[in-house]
């Protein structure tokens, strides 16, 4: 049996754990809080637990089980509140990066560490594809946290022989993501749709980005883990194709049969150009063939409309 070990219980980490077990993987999921739920998840013909806390301070009990890998799924700040507090948000993500690999080091060093880093926020935009050889550019602190994790995953690839991989994803959706968090472009365009407040539109609506159903994110990265394969250090996750904003509101616009209006938001250099990754290298890896926007949005609103109550929003 696959045993794997996902350090964080958000969005990401959820998934992934829950896609582990469906596969029949043996999972460990090891996270300060639970936001959804997943000790209540029905783990199918797998195993789940969650333990409580911190990552590094825990991940020993999960290494004397011979974990195959780990997927550090956390650290840090979400995008927008890392621009108020950089330290922390830097503080946040190498600390749990370094202590991780350090700990693994000296327990079990066969096991893979899998880093999800982000293709948005490492990028600069432009108009041809982005290659895991392109140089990275940041223009946030998340966005140099997330390079900087990568540059210790080589690191400890490099000096001390231990199997790292960072996952440069794209934009991943494919679950309502609360308002709060700041972050989302789909999620906020369903928002929307469902409570008629107008979209915020930062930019002109024309900038592109590479979308990622969550789903699609979870069959590439836990086929990445269980191909057996020397991985390369960075492997880009994404569908390789440009998707506008206009393009994400017309698409939750027919999927839930609204119109949504919008309003003009603070401009930032951020907001413009295209940004989509190529999958050249995840593609000589495993077999993946993404959803395309409209067909994953498709699926984003029949999973909202099965487990979401409209009362509640």
């Amino acid at each position: 049996m696959t045993r794997i070990t996902v350090i964080g219980a958000g969005f990401l980490g959820n998934a992934l754990a829950l896609g582990a077990t469906r596969r029949g993987w043996s999972t460990t999921v090891v996270s300060r809080s639970d936001p959804f739920a997943i000790q209540d998840a029905d783990p199918g013909p797998g195993e789940i637990r969650l333990l409580s806390g911190d990552g590094v301070e825990l991940l020993p009990q999960t290494l004397d089980q011979d974990v195959d890998a780990i997927v550090i799924a956390a650290g840090g700040r979400f995008p927008l509140p890392s621009a108020a507090a950089p330290a922390a948000d830097a503080i946040g993500t190498l600390s749990l990066v370094i202590g991780l690999c350090e700990t693994v080091r000296s327990l079990s060093p066969s096991t893979k560490i899998v880093f999800l880093s982000s293709a948005g926020a490492v990028y600069s935009p432009g108009n041809e594809l982005k290659r895991e050889s392109d140089s990275g550019q940041p223009t946030s602190p998340y966005g140099m946290s997330r390079r900087m994790g990568e540059e210790y995953m080589a690191y400890y690839r490099r000096v001390h022989g231990l199997s790292t991989h960072s996952l440069r994803c794209v934009n991943v959706y494919g679950r309502l993501l609360p308002r709060s968090r700041g972050q989302g472009v789909v999620s906020a365009a369903f928002w929307s749709a469902l409570t008629g407040v107008a979209f915020t539109l930062h930019g002109d609506g024309r900038q592109t980005r590479d979308f990622i159903h969550v789903d699609d994110f979870v069959t590439a990265t836990l086929d990445l883990i269980e191909s057996g394969r020397d991985l390369p250090g960075t492997i880009n996750v994404g569908t390789g194709v440009g998707s506008s904003i206009a393009d994400v509101i017309d698409a939750v616009g027919a999927a839930t049969g609204s119109t949504i209006a919008t309003t003009a938001g603070p401009h930032a250099h951020t907001d413009t150009g295209d940004l989509a990754v190529d999958l050249s290298l995840l593609r000589n890896i495993i077999d993946f063939e993404p959803v395309g926007l409209y067909a994953g949005i498709k699926l984003m609103a029949r999973d909202i409309a099965a487990h979401e109550s409209l009362e509640s929003l």
